[in-house]
């Protein structure tokens, strides 16, 4: 099941639906404009055994919803179940280094985000 991504004034909330809200034992993030540096469409990758998992799921090639930790990266949100439908948002001063979030469409979603921390 894919996310959705709102704009809530100077807010932007990443909703999770269905199964996803249990499997990464959260329902949406709201994170301010001001915060999120950059907007990504490449592909996601599931990292196998290279994250630790805090909270969720990982059943690889199927579904990676949750709280991770990477010595490289940080920390992690993903909401995943096809990496090639994946934006990455890559944000400061907040928990997480990056959102990965799966959209029904990650180009469109991208621009709108783009669009905003531009303006």
């Amino acid at each position: 099941m894919v996310g959705e991504i709102k704009v809530e004034g100077k807010n932007v909330l990443f909703q999770l639906h269905g199964i996803d809200r249990i499997l990464a034992i959260k329902s949406s993030l709201k994170v301010p404009v001001e915060h999120i540096i950059d907007v990504s469409t490449e592909r996601a990758d599931w990292q196998a055994f290279k994250q630790l998992k805090l909270a969720g799921s990982n059943i690889p090639g199927v579904v990676k919803d949750g709280r991770y930790y990477s010595p490289k990266d940080g920390w992690l949100f993903y909401e995943m179940h096809d990496p090639d439908k994946c934006v990455t948002v890559t944000l400061k001063d907040e928990k997480y280094n990056r959102i990965i979030f799966e959209v029904q469409d990650k180009e469109e979603s991208a621009n709108k985000l783009r669009k905003l921390i531009q303006s």
